[in-house]
This record gives C-alpha cells, sequence and structure tokens, in this order.
C-alpha cells in the first residue's frame, strides 16, 4: 500500500494506491467527496508541464443524460494530480508509445496505421467509442490524425474489401501495418479470410491487429483479457504485445453457400484448390443449438439487445412459442486424433442424435461463459464440447453450468476432447437444420453435405494483447 498527498485539480486530496486480487486500485479523498480508479480503467498517466503534476487518462462507463433508457456508453476522463503515490506512477506512466505504433510510411506517404471503425458490429457504438474515448486518447499521447489512415465502414463487406485492396497487398509487399480494429469476432474472420485467400509472398510480413471490443459476444476478447474494465481494450493497445493468432479451416461440401441480409440472400463460399468451399475462423465452428441461436438472432431487431440476443433466440429454439420440443439435430459425427508420431486415427461418436456441437479455439465465447475451460490464450488446440438429445430444463442447468466457470465440461452429459479435426455428415431434411457457424458467419449446407474442421494454416496475422495483465 502506497500513499501521498497532493491535489486533484485544485483541491487538496489523498491517495492511496494497493492492489486488490489482479488489479490495482486508487482511492482519493478529496474534502468529503471519495472515489477509486481501477487500473484496468486507466489508459495512461503522462507527467505535465510542472514537476511532480500528472495528468490520468481513465476510460468509465456513464448514463447519457439525455435519455433514461440509453445503455451505459463509456467516455474518457481527463484528470489533473499532483504528488500521486509513486508505485501508481510507475504503473501507469507512459513516455513513449509501443513499437507497433511507430511504422513507417508507404512508398506514396500513407499512413500504414490503419484505424477501422465497423459501424455495424453490436449496437453500433464504435463511432461513438471513437469521437468520445480514442481520438480523445491518442490526442493525448502526441498522436494526431496525421499519423493513421481512418475507415469508416459502410456496409458489411468493407473490411473485406479495405483487406483486398490495402492489408493484403502491402503485406505482400512487405509493409509492415498495425490495424486498430473497432468492432467484433466478425472484423477479424473478415482479415482472415481475405489474408488466406491467395498465396502469400516470400516477402510477407503479417499485419498485427488491435481489436476494440465493440461486437456483441466479443470471444476472441472474452478469452484473451481484451475487455477486462471498461477500456474496451484501449488500456492492452498500449500495453499489449503482438501475439500469433491460431487459425482453423472449415471446409464444406459442394453446394454450401453464405447466408446474407438476416439470412434472405447467399452468396458462394470461397474456393479451394479442389473446388470446395473454404472459410477460416479464430473462434469456433459449431453445428446444431449454438449455430440456430446465432443464425436466428442475427437481426436488427435482436442486435438491439446486445449479447442478450443470444438468450432471447436459445429461449425460442429450446421452448417453441408453438408448444413443440426443441429440435433433435441428426447426424454423423467424427473426430480425428493425433498420436505422438503424428499418425491420425478417427472415432465416430456413437450417438446420431444432437443437441450441442462446438469445435473452438477460444475458453470463452462472452465475458462470464467459459465454454472451454483448459483452453489457454492461443495455445491453438482445438476442443470439441459436445452433448446429445436432452430436455430444454437440462440444457438451461448444463449453460448454467458453463457461466459458472465451464463446470459444465465435468458433467457426464457433456463430451469435452483435445481433437485434431471433425467432420459432420449431416442426415437433416430442413435446410434450417443444417446451418454452421464458423466465427459469427452462417453457412447452409446441401441435404446429406458435410463440413470437416481442422487446425491452421498459423502466422498470417498477430492480434495485441497483454497476457501479464
Amino acid at each position: 500500500m502506497d500513499r501521498s498527498f497532493g491535489t486533484l485539480g485544485r483541491e487538496e486530496a489523498s491517495f492511496e494506491y494497493r492492489i486488490e486480487g489482479d488489479t490495482g486500485v486508487l482511492s482519493i479523498q478529496s474534502g468529503a467527496s471519495k472515489g477509486i480508479i481501477r487500473s484496468e480503467d486507466v489508459v495512461a498517466a503522462k507527467e505535465d508541464e510542472s514537476p511532480g503534476t500528472h495528468r490520468i487518462m481513465a476510460v468509465l462507463n456513464s448514463e447519457d443524460s439525455a435519455s433514461s433508457t440509453s445503455k451505459p456508453r463509456a467516455k474518457v476522463e481527463s484528470l489533473q494530480m499532483t504528488n500521486l503515490p509513486q508505485s501508481f506512477v510507475k504503473d501507469h506512466s507512459r513516455t513513449r508509445l509501443p513499437a507497433h505504433f511507430h511504422i513507417p510510411r508507404y512508398h506514396d506517404e500513407t499512413p500504414n496505421v490503419h484505424i477501422v471503425i465497423s459501424t455495424h458490429s453490436g449496437i453500433g457504438e464504435a463511432r461513438l467509442f471513437y469521437e468520445d474515448v480514442l481520438k480523445k486518447v491518442l490526442d493525448f499521447l502526441d498522436y494526431d490524425g496525421g499519423s493513421y489512415s481512418l475507415h469508416v465502414t459502410e456496409s458489411e463487406k468493407s473490411i473485406t474489401n479495405l483487406s483486398r485492396t490495402i492489408f493484403l497487398p502491402r503485406a505482400n509487399e512487405g509493409v509492415a501495418q498495425t490495424i486498430i480494429l473497432l468492432s467484433g469476432d466478425g472484423g477479424i474472420v473478415d482479415i482472415v479470410n481475405v489474408l488466406l485467400s491467395s498465396p502469400r509472398s516470400e516477402f510477407y510480413v503479417k499485419p498485427v491487429i488491435a481489436l476494440l471490443v465493440l461486437g456483441t459476444g466479443n470471444a476472441l476478447a472474452s478469452s484473451t483479457g481484451l475487455n477486462r474494465g471498461s477500456t474496451k481494450g484501449l488500456r492492452t493497445l498500449f500495453k499489449g504485445k503482438p501475439h500469433s493468432l491460431p487459425t482453423f479451416t472449415a471446409t464444406f461440401s459442394p453446394g454450401s453457400e453464405c447466408l446474407v441480409d438476416e439470412g434472405r440472400g447467399t452468396e458462394p463460399l470461397p474456393m479451394s484448390e479442389k473446388g470446395l468451399g473454404v472459410i477460416h475462423g479464430a473462434v469456433v465452428c459449431s453445428w446444431a443449438l449454438h449455430a440456430s441461436l446465432v443464425a436466428d438472432s442475427d437481426t436488427a431487431e435482436y442486435r438491439k439487445y446486445g449479447s442478450g440476443r443470444f438468450q432471447m433466440a436459445a429461449k425460442e429454439l429450446l421452448v417453441p412459442s408453438d408448444g413443440s420440443g426443441p429440435h433433435v439435430y441428426q447426424g454423423k459425427i467424427t473426430i480425428f486424433r493425433k498420436d505422438d508420431r503424428g499418425c491420425e486415427d478417427s472415432v465416430e461418436l456413437d450417438r446420431r442424435d444432437h443437441m450441442y456441437v462446438l469445435a473452438s479455439l477460444v475458453s470463452n465465447l462472452e465475458e462470464t461463459f467459459k465454454i472451454s475451460p483448459q483452453s489457454q490464450p492461443f495455445d491453438g488446440q482445438l476442443r470439441l464440447v459436445h452433448f446429445g438429445a436432452i430436455t430444454s430444463t437440462e440444457v438451461m442447468r448444463i449453460m448454467g453450468l458453463a457461466a459458472q466457470g465451464g463446470l459444465h465440461v465435468r458433467d457426464d452429459s457433456v463430451g469435452y476432447d483435445d481433437i485434431d479435426g471433425m467432420r459432420i455428415d449431416f442426415e437433416e431434411a430442413d435446410g434450417r437444420w443444417r446451418k454452421v457457424c464458423v466465427d459469427g458467419k452462417i453457412i447452409r449446407v446441401k441435404e446429406s453435405g458435410w463440413v470437416e474442421v481442422r487446425p491452421g494454416p498459423w502466422d498470417v496475422l498477430d492480434i495485441i494483447a497483454d497476457l501479464d495483465a
């Protein structure tokens, strides 16, 4: 515990800095007012012109006073303090931005640091977060608008188009790039799929992505600590380091198609050299209940409710309004595993009736929903979570256990396996039940079709994370 006496603004104040659990807490008392600032909400502290004076930038969630029904929105607070506890200053002072901000410009003098605002991610708050928080923090750290290129998406294809026209060509030229992505998991998968859509040159340099958490489920962020505190990953942007992002490849039988426009339209999948549809992911590939609830909740009406949309869709699937029971998904599932010598074996699950089938590279689907408790950030191990046809009550009980630190994997009805691949052969007549989810994208497989999931390829991009936080 470190104490000191100084000022907050123009008022005298006392400070106490201590560690509680895995975060620091700065307690402040000024007159009759008391408050705290948690380290996980502090973006940076910078020494001011006067000796012993620091300005603190912290992100806090506040209600919009214009509407009593609006959701809390993140805002940055700038606080001037003198004589702060030295341990706090040491933990938070920033004299220089990290290396991923100091990228040489492209040969046409345009910046190779990009900020991408995904306007349709989550509940649509990315633009506000840039204006209210990110831009102010960058200005505070003397990183002005001329240091980066700002891209605002206009459609769900915008990130894909940026990747094709800028990110991939420059990476293949050996140009270093940092992409600050205000998005959810979907923005990452869009970039990954473009980077893997054509051969990478011998000069290829992996782009570095800093994800600011503005999506709905935010599985990748929840599994790597990006959404700890109120900064939505902004603190990690300045404190974290690049880590290689593991990926997987989902290959589909002929005739499979990607659903778009809330399921009203379709698009063909990118094709492999063998003429099969391929999508790459970095989070999950699922079928049955998880894929159905993601697909059914992907509408503008549902998205207004943020991550709550998943629970709403799950309720309708588990307890349909027509009074029928939950659908029992039909298919053959084969699991692939390699032994210590690298020889592969295949095992077919001993049931054809399924309720939940999900292969994951991450631990959490949401901040408190730990689907794969053995998964560690960036370990690259695919793990399969699955269970068969059970009652709606039992499904909800198991999902409740997942929200208690992943206790569901101890349940006798749940299978939980390290795998080196998985194949699903669908035995469903109705296309509604042949939908596969790859990192939020929905693919509908043709009748009697299949999907096969394999880990890799590796090393196409890095993502910034602070694993020591």
